[in-house]
């Protein structure tokens, strides 16, 4: 019974022990920590907006084409 308790506090272990993300450049890091950082606290807030934003200017932009397109992926799924 000790050895099942002990693996399973070692596997509990290994999943806080998590690096923080690093991209490379203390800039990009830190407007990365930015930006996430909105996004898990309130997502719909952003996403929403510029969802709406870009399928209405892609669609003001690309009429024809993203019609047929949007057909062509609804046929082929």
């Amino acid at each position: 019974m000790k050895t099942i308790e002990y693996k399973l506090k070692r596997k509990l272990n290994e999943v806080f022990i998590l690096e923080p993300n690093d991209l490379g450049s203390d800039f990009l890091t830190n407007l990365y920590h930015k930006i996430t950082s909105h996004f898990k606290t309130m997502p719909f807030i952003y996403i929403l907006p510029l969802s709406i934003l870009l399928a209405v200017v892609s669609y003001f932009i690309l009429n024809y084409l993203l019609i047929k397109f949007v057909t062509l992926l609804q046929y082929g799924f």
